[in-house]
């Protein structure tokens, strides 16, 4: 059976972001898309429609909309849709378990501008009770583009599962950087030599020919100095891979990567695509 990727839509430009970008790994892997929408005040009736029963909604019409924009763009595709009066969340979990679907793609934030992912809690709230993996795109125009992983680790053995499932529903890697934190409590070369030791058994067991690793300290001890979300998001973009890894125990984790800083009032905003694997 022709596996099929749940789109989640809006119609805000940061869900036509995450469309496009799943209709491009549709195409390079045969698969299909399923565009979800679930319905909304502002989704129901054009302004000043006086009919609120008018079997022909809003949401209605700007969904046929969306797949023929999106076949004009890529018409060798199989695309359907539909709307729901179910809230968007519940209606993902229940279609996560249905064996018809196996991913989710999603924008980080919906048609709010002013509501980045650490704000709009929809997107990670899917993504800790969906049973399926769900990738996560950001809030602007991102081209497929599979050359570089990153993976945040903590030396777990469900980080393989996690790199598994990239490699089967997105994939292969051809290069990997593990990121990882430690507090000042550890050695740095203590924290190497495993975070060395951990890369060698992943090109092992997983097949990964080029594993690369970084690590860096935090000091608790200094409130002045970058806190752990900080560093891993300087991390992030100091390696500039094209694709983060989130391990299911690694998701409460990331859901502090994305929120502001208590000592430096910083909000960090996803900027790469996260891929995060199902519970």
């Amino acid at each position: 059976m022709k596996m099929t990727i749940i789109v989640p839509t809006d119609f805000s430009s940061n869900a036509k972001y995450a469309a496009e970008y799943a209709c491009e790994l549709a195409e390079s892997k045969d698969y299909g898309i399923h565009l979800l929408h679930s319905y909304t005040t502002s989704s129901v009736l054009d302004e000043g429609a006086q009919e609120p029963n008018d079997p022909t909604l809003k949401a209605d019409e700007s969904i046929q909309e969306l797949k023929d924009e999106l076949l004009q763009r890529h018409p060798g595709l199989s695309i359907t849709f539909e709307c729901s009066r179910s809230l968007i969340i519940d209606k993902l979990t229940e279609l996560s378990s249905n064996n018809n679907y196996g991913m989710i793609i999603m924008g980080a934030s919906g048609e709010s501008q002013h509501k980045p992912i650490y704000y709009g809690s929809t997107t990670l709230a899917v993504a800790a009770k969906s049973e399926i993996p769900v990738l996560v795109i950001p809030n602007k125009p991102t081209q497929l583009d599979n050359t570089h992983v990153a993976l945040l680790t903590n030396f777990k053995p469900e980080e393989l599962d996690t790199l598994k499932a990239y490699m089967k529903w997105i994939a292969n890697v051809d290069e990997l950087t593990l990121i990882h934190v430690f507090k000042d409590s550890n050695k740095k070369q203590n924290v190497d030599d495993t975070l060395n030791s951990w890369a060698f058994n992943i090109r092992e067991m997983v097949g990964i020919g080029h594993v690369n690793s970084i690590s860096e300290q935090v000091h608790n001890d200094d409130e002045s100095l970058d806190t752990v979300p900080e560093v891993v998001n300087n991390l992030i973009d100091q390696v500039n891979p094209s694709i983060i890894l989130v391990t299911p125990s690694r998701k409460t984790f990331f859901e502090r990567l994305f929120k502001s800083s208590v000592s430096k009032a910083i909000a960090l905003e996803l900027n790469k695509p996260a891929f995060f694997e199902k519970v």
